[in-house]
C-alpha cells in the first residue's frame, strides 16, 4: 500500500469519534502503539458514537512479519491485548489483563489495514471478560481473542491522568 492509500484507510467515518491514546505515559510508550517506524504497526483508536463500541484500525507493515508476506502471530494477539484492555478503560474500567487467549483463523497478509472490533462482554465484580476479532474490509475474520481483566484501583495503576484524558475523551 502507498502512505496514501494507508491514510486513506485511516479516516474515521461519519459517525465515529477518534480516541488519541497518549503515544508517552507511564514510564515511555505502548508496546503496541508508541512505535514511531510505520513499517511495522500503525494504530488508530476509535469508538462508534452512538454505543460507545470500541474498535481500532490497524495496518500491518513488513517488519511485522511472522511466516514470509504475513503477520507475525505474536503481533497480532499483541494487538488484541492491547484492544481489549485499552477498549475496558475506555468503558471506564482500570484493569490488566489476567489471562487472554487467541485464535487464529486465518493467515493476515501483510501491507493492509484491518479492522478491531472490541466489546466488554461481562462484568463480575472485579473481572471484566472481553471479546475482540481481526477483519479485514470485506468482513474477512482472521482472529479472535478473549481476555479475562481484573479491575485495580487507578492510583495503583495510572499515576498519570491517563484513565481521566480517557474517559474525557469518550464523552
Amino acid at each position: 500500500m502507498t502512505k496514501e492509500e494507508i491514510e486513506k484507510e485511516f479516516e474515521i467515518k461519519e459517525g465515529h469519534k477518534e480516541i488519541f491514546f497518549p503515544k508517552e505515559y507511564g514510564m515511555g510508550r505502548s508496546f503496541v502503539g508508541g512505535d514511531d517506524d510505520k513499517n511495522r504497526l500503525i494504530v488508530q483508536y476509535y469508538i462508534r458514537k452512538e454505543d460507545k463500541r470500541f474498535y481500532s484500525k490497524v495496518y500491518f507493515g513488513e517488519k511485522a512479519q511472522g511466516p514470509p508476506f504475513h503477520a507475525h502471530g505474536g503481533s497480532m494477539a499483541a494487538v488484541l491485548d492491547e484492544a481489549m484492555g485499552l477498549g475496558a478503560w475506555v468503558a471506564n474500567e482500570s484493569v490488566v489483563a489476567a489471562s487472554i487467549n487467541i485464535e487464529y483463523k486465518k493467515m493476515l497478509k501483510l501491507l493492509q489495514v484491518v479492522t478491531i472490533e472490541t466489546w466488554v462482554d461481562k462484568v463480575e465484580g472485579r473481572k471484566v471478560w472481553m471479546k475482540s476479532e481481526i477483519r479485514d474490509k470485506e468482513g474477512l475474520l482472521y482472529t479472535k481473542g478473549t481476555g479475562l481483566y481484573i479491575t485495580v484501583p487507578k492510583e495503583k495503576v495510572d499515576q498519570s491522568a491517563f484513565s481521566d484524558e480517557l474517559k474525557g475523551q469518550v464523552l
